[in-house]
């Protein structure tokens, strides 16, 4: 499993994962902004809080903390990948 890509298919797979890294962090970004928005117009409407303003205000935690746990593994994949291509290098 230790395959040789060349380096242009190593770089469009790098930049294939910065944009995919980058488009959850929009996604999450505005499902965000989108959720505060509602929980702001229920408050303005004075709507009684029901399980759907509860449910919004988990969810906003729990997609900053999956999209951060995917920024994470992909920060660890590129340095597990700049640690082997070192390796081999000086070998």
């Amino acid at each position: 499993m230790n395959e040789k890509l060349d380096p242009r298919t190593e770089k469009i797979i790098f930049i294939a994962q910065i944009l995919s890294v980058s488009l959850i962090w929009i996604f999450v970004i505005g499902i965000t902004v989108w959720i505060i928005n509602l929980i702001r117009l229920s408050l303005e409407l004075q709507d009684v809080p029901g399980a759907s303003v509860g449910i919004s205000i988990v969810a906003i935690p729990v997609f900053i903390t999956l999209a951060s746990i995917l920024t994470y593994v992909f920060l660890g994949l590129q340095k597990g990948r700049n640690r082997i291509s070192n390796k081999s290098e000086e070998e």
